[in-house]
């Protein structure tokens, strides 16, 4: 009896044809899916979800989408081009209502997966008369016990090791794969909130104060710092017990905590722009963007940006609490860097 294991996709249908909502998705609880309406349960807090999320967080993504005209997508870079080809306007709607319409056309597998077959043993009833590279032909003795020829197959495989799919997620034939990478939706989910929050309580009034001061609030204060321990990116550098030196360590530590977060949240948005995700990868853009009509386009659309509320649904219960404290305290100058001690902080609660 001749054997053949897989170690490649079989170019063959797709799994969806355009009549049929079928599709197949890698990574999740189960396979296949009859409807995006039943595969929605699965990808709504998923790598998925958080792609789309992140995608939402880029401004150049978001002028695309104010600018684009029918067919006549607003932009130079083609890579920017080919997402919003598929992914569309993501502000217009929700993501369940994103997912129902075209998320699940865009994740679903293209081709279907290998299988472990027996090789017909009729050389000409072969497809090939040898195996190709990334397949071999193993000969099993049927006489040999189950638990032998596992074994004997167990030993055979790790010989090819280095050729083999380390996890399950890396057969994808998706049209955007995701990432093989080894941080999940929980970690995700911080560095969104992070981001989101940070450009709600710091960037957004900072835009503010030099263009639209009268909309700025008197005395909202915040900083990376108080982002940090509202979202407890890092708890053990929340104390303010011990000397002034030991809490402002602690507290440079948290500052730096967040930075990162901020930074890696760059990072998702800017791969998510060429599609790819999840990735930290630094990303050189190539060339103009825009062109100069498109950039004028934008000066007129800054105040739109800000006006966005770009914190995920899955993230506003939490935040909306955090989102109406701010802090009235001494601004800290170079002459007056301070501790400020708890009883000298007055913490004022608003209406988010």
């Amino acid at each position: 009896m001749l054997f053949r294991a897989y170690g490649r996709l079989i170019m063959n249908e797709d799994f969806s044809p355009p009549d049929n909502q079928e599709h197949v998705l890698k990574g999740l609880r189960k396979l296949r899916y009859k409807k995006p309406e039943e595969s929605l349960v699965d990808v709504r807090n998923s790598v998925r979800r958080w792609w789309w999320e992140c995608l939402r967080l880029s401004k150049a993504y978001w002028l695309v989408c104010q600018t684009t005209q029918g067919h006549n997508i607003a932009t130079q870079d083609e890579k920017l081009r080919r997402v919003y080809r598929r992914f569309g306007d993501v502000y217009k709607t929700n993501f369940d209502e994103w997912w129902v319409e075209r998320g699940y056309r865009i994740f679903s597998e293209e081709e279907k997966f290998p299988k472990v077959k027996e090789v017909p043993r009729r050389p000409s009833d072969r497809e090939r008369q040898l195996p190709a590279e990334d397949k071999i032909w193993v000969e099993i003795p049927l006489k040999l016990s189950t638990r032998t020829i596992q074994k004997n197959i167990g030993k055979l495989l790790k010989e090819y090791e280095s050729i083999r799919l380390n996890r399950r997620i890396e057969l994808t034939t998706a049209e955007f794969k995701i990432q093989p990478v080894q941080f999940g939706t929980p970690i995700l989910q911080k560095v969104h909130e992070v981001y989101a929050l940070h450009r709600e309580l710091i960037e957004k009034p900072k835009w503010l104060k030099q263009n639209k001061p009268e909309a700025l609030r008197e005395t909202s204060k915040a900083d990376l710092y108080r982002i940090g321990k509202l979202l407890k990116v890092s708890p053990k550098n929340e104390s303010m017990s011990g000397s002034p030196d030991e809490v402002r360590a602690r507290h440079n530590r948290m500052r730096v905590a967040v930075s990162r977060n901020i930074q890696k949240a760059g990072l998702l948005t800017a791969n998510a722009e060429r599609g790819i995700f999840p990735s930290y990868e630094e990303v050189a853009l190539n060339g103009q963007r825009f062109t100069q009509r498109q950039l004028d386009q934008h000066k007129e659309l800054e105040s739109s940006w800000w006006n966005l509320n770009l914190i995920s649904e899955l993230s506003v219960n939490k935040l909306a609490g955090v989102k109406g404290i701010y802090y009235d305290e001494p601004e800290r100058t170079r002459q007056n860097n301070l501790i400020i001690q708890p009883r000298e902080r007055i913490v004022i609660i608003r209406d988010a």
